[in-house]
Parts: structure tokens; sequence; C-alpha cells
């Protein structure tokens, strides 16, 4: 019997959330798991929220995750993150990109909580680790490599049970050549970041 697992991808529009949960999703095909996935696109286009659904296991029948079912949340950023966090089972596992994007369309009278008050509800559901995708991304010289950052993340959360090989030919696979050894160093930056943390 494969590991069961329930992921949650939340963002919006143009982050990459649904290209990260489809490289996830290849990478545990990849392993011979079977892979159910759904996306909720909401307002995405115009930069509104975006949700991708991940199940892998031994049978997955459904792809839409139970509110409060999911393993792990991936948190594109942070108030998406805190959006999606009834979604997480009790003791789950948030990984949130250090970035507050305030929604289209807010109006002045309107106070928005800051990142380190929404980082503190989070801390009251979750194990958090926080990734700084920015900084990351600034280093490697491409601000659009933060998903992949993510995924690196994700991959080394010990109840992940898919190979960082898996990953890597899933991002070889899925993406153009020119780009593969500038994500596949992303990916690795963003693995590191988490194991560091975990030491």
């Amino acid at each position: 019997m494969k590991p069961k697992l329930d992921i949650v991808f939340s963002g919006v529009g143009g982050q990459g959330v649904v290209v990260l949960s489809d490289i996830f999703c290849e990478a545990a095909m990849i392993e011979d798991f079977n892979v159910a996935k759904a996306e909720i696109h909401g307002m995405a286009q115009r930069g509104g929220s975006i949700v991708a659904y991940a199940r892998i296991g031994t049978k997955v029948e459904a792809p839409l995750i139970e509110t409060g079912k999911a393993d792990a949340i991936v948190g594109f950023e942070v108030l998406e993150t805190t959006r999606a966090l009834p979604m997480l089972k009790e003791n789950g596992t948030v990984i949130v990109n250090m970035k507050l994007i305030p929604p289209n369309g807010l109006t002045a009278n309107v106070k928005l909580k800051n990142t380190e008050e929404l980082l503190e509800l989070l801390r009251t559901k979750a194990l958090v680790h926080q990734v700084d995708g920015p900084g990351i991304a600034q280093k490697l010289g491409n601000t659009l490599v933060v998903n992949t950052i993510l995924l690196g993340a994700l991959s080394a959360l010990p109840e992940i049970p898919l190979k960082a090989e898996s990953f890597q030919q899933a991002i070889a696979n899925r993406l153009k050549e020119k780009y593969i050894n500038l994500n596949l160093k992303a990916f690795q930056l963003g693995r590191e970041s988490v194991q560091n943390n975990q030491r």
C-alpha cells in the first residue's frame, strides 16, 4: 500500500500554481502512485484566487479534498495561504512563500492584517515553514522560479513519500530545455531552505 497524501496549492493567478501542481502529480506518477487533481480558478486571470488539489495514493477515486483533511498546504502568498487554512487537517503542515499580495479592489477603509499577524494565525493551526521565495529567486536572477522553489520546499517535508529525483525528472519533462537547469537549481535551494530549518 502506498501512503495517501492530500496537498492544497493556493495562490493568485499568474504565480504558477497550476504548473506546480502538475509537476507534483507527474513526480507521483513517475513512482507509480495513483493521482487525482482538480483546480478552482475563480478570477485567477485578474489576479484573483486559485486553488489546486492534488491527491496521491494506491487508489484515489475523487480529486477534491474535504475541508479539514489536507495533509499540507503550499501557499504562494501569505493571505491566500491563510484563506486555505480550513482545508488543513489538525497538526498539518504549511509551506508559505513570504509574499503578501493585497486583494484587487481593496478599499482604503478596509484594514488588512499584516504578514506577521497572518503568520501567527497560521502557527496556531499548523507546523509552518516560511520560504523566502522572492529572495531565493532574486539570487538566481529570475523571479519566475518561485513556484519551483516552493516545490523544492514541499519535497523536503518528511511526510512526502516521493524521491527528489522524481521531482527533478518531472521538472525536466514539463519545462522547455533552456529553463531546466535554472529550475533544478531553484528546486534544490527550496529543498535546502526546509532541510536547514529541520536540523
